[in-house]
């Protein structure tokens, strides 16, 4: 894998959507190789959960963007996402948020440094 993104894979985050539900996410990034090609290229995958709500249940959804990385990462580094035309602020976890990540979620709770 490139080191280019390796400081974002396994990254947790924490935050509200426009409407004040919670949501968590996780960032993956890495590198794929096709098999016949052999071709290798850089991806980067967030995962976002956002928390049951009143009449909304518990939902998660991901990302997986191999076009576009630098932005991409830029944004991830200073805590912000851009969700599908959403536009969402993050920030790393406490470590009692990260307990509460992991028992929503089952992710690990150690995120690897930003």
């Amino acid at each position: 894998m490139s080191g280019k993104y390796a400081d974002l894979d396994g990254v947790l985050g924490i935050g509200e959507d426009a409407e004040g539900r919670a949501f968590y996410l996780r960032i993956t990034a890495g590198e794929l190789t096709f098999d016949k090609s052999g071709k290798a290229f850089d991806h980067i995958q967030v995962v976002l959960f956002q928390t049951a709500a009143p009449g909304r249940p518990a939902d998660a959804s991901d990302m997986f963007e191999t076009d576009g990385l630098d932005g991409l990462a830029a944004e991830l580094r200073r805590g912000i996402l851009d969700w599908y035309g959403e536009r969402l602020a993050f920030r790393l976890p406490t470590p009692a948020e990260r307990d509460l990540i992991h028992a929503a979620t089952g992710w690990p709770q150690a995120p690897k440094a930003r």
